[in-house]
Order: C-alpha cells, then structure tokens, then sequence
C-alpha cells in the first residue's frame, strides 16, 4: 500500500502499481472518500441484509417496473438498482482515473485521508474464478445468471468477486465509464479476498488541492460525471453558492 502526499507522488504510484499488475493497459479504478473504509457492497455492509436479497430484488422490480419500462434482463433491473442506491453484492468501478478521483477528493471529508484503488479485472477473473475474460452483461454473460447463481446458489454458493462490464443503458454508466465487480457469498472485503488483483493508495489530504485543481482543467465536475439534471444542480450549487 503506498501513501502519497502530492500529485506527482500520486501518478508516480500509479505507475509503479500497474507495473506489479498483470494486465496494466487494462486497469479499473475506484476513488473512496475515506481511505479506513473497506471495499464491501452495500449488501454486505449489514450482514443482517444478506439472508434479505432476494426480497429487495423481487420487490424493486415489482414497484419500479412502471418507472423503467424498458429493462430487459434481471442483470439490467440490478445495474438499475445500484446506480440509484439500494442495496446490492455489487460495487462500482471505472476505466477513467480521473473519475475514480472525482469521487475520492469532491465528497471527502477534507481531514480525512481519501483511498484510489487500482483492481487487475483479467487477473481477478483468471486467478480467482477461471475466467479468462470479462464477461459483457446481459448480452456475453459467459454463463454468468445473477437470479440462478446468487440468489438459488446454483450449481454452488459463488465465492469469490468477478470482474463484469455492463451494457450501458444510461447516461450516467457512459459518462462514468462504468464497471462492477459481482461478489460472491464471502463477505470479506475484497481487497482482502483478492489481494493479487488489487492495490490500494491512501490519499493524503495535503494532495487534494492538486487534484482538484487536475479535475478542473479535465473539465471533470459534477455535470460531466452526473449529466442529469441533479448534476446541474449540484455543479450550479457548487460554482455559485459554495
């Protein structure tokens, strides 16, 4: 694990990581406000929520199906799901270092040391569940069902995380460049469980200022992550009233 204090330290880590990574021109990122939390899906940060998935799933789809008409897979009603916060055995990742950084600097705490995570997709995949792609979801699941493996635990309880991209069905997947890991049953952060396929940064908050001076001259804010209207409104809230 490296700690930087800068932006320069900061791509010189990255640097070096990749380069302990197997697939280095194929890495994801994901930024986290606050370097002590660990990388668990919503589901699993109460475990009480587990034995409970089932039921959120089934009942999201029942009520939601009026709202969003249009989803033509299970596997798009749980993309659903997470991009609008419930509780799910997924977490977010993307393929633009810039947004990860988004996320870990612009809604940190700023006395609190935030988190990059680099994760290896193709080694997480091959080392950890024998596959040797990333599965493109729903339309080349490679076998993968989310209803007949996850929730019947058929053939066999899923243990460890696999590294999915998701056909972008909204705006806000595109803009993010947005991927996920699916986590098995193991409620062991993932950092932990995969330990090969992952690095972690902790972010000093004395690196912040630099970073987001970086985000600003990227044109990466809160309406370019969030192309929506509350992206207008928290880019406008930000601009003219923070």
């Amino acid at each position: 694990m490296y700690h930087v204090e800068s932006w320069d330290e900061l791509k010189q880590a990255i640097k070096e990581l990749k380069g302990d990574l197997s697939s280095p021109k194929e890495i994801w990122f994901r930024g986290q406000g606050n370097a002590q939390h660990t990388l668990l899906p919503s589901l699993f940060r109460d475990s009480k929520n587990v034995d409970k998935e089932e039921s959120i799933f089934r009942l999201y789809k029942q009520i939601s199906q009026k709202l969003s008409p249009n989803r033509m897979s299970d596997w798009e009603t749980l993309f659903d799901m997470q991009h609008y916060y419930a509780p799910t055995r997924l977490i977010d990742w993307t393929e633009n270092l810039g947004i990860s950084l988004f996320f870990a600097v612009n809604y940190a705490d700023p006395k609190v040391d935030a988190a990059l995570y680099l994760l290896d997709p193709l080694k997480l995949n091959s080392e950890y569940t024998s596959k040797q792609r990333i599965p493109v979801i729903p339309d080349d699941s490679d076998g993968i069902d989310y209803i007949e493996n996850y929730i019947q635990k058929k053939p066999y309880p899923p243990k460890y995380p696999i590294a999915i991209r998701p056909n972008f069905i909204s705006d806000r997947m595109v803009a993010q460049r947005g991927a996920f890991t699916i986590h098995g049953d193991d409620l062991s952060p993932i950092e932990e469980l995969c330990d090969t396929a992952i690095k972690k940064i902790v972010i000093s908050t004395k690196a912040f200022p630099d970073i987001q001076e970086f985000l600003e001259y990227a044109n990466i804010n809160e309406y370019t992550v969030f192309p929506d209207m509350s992206g207008v409104s928290q880019y406008i809230r930000r601009k003219l009233l923070d």
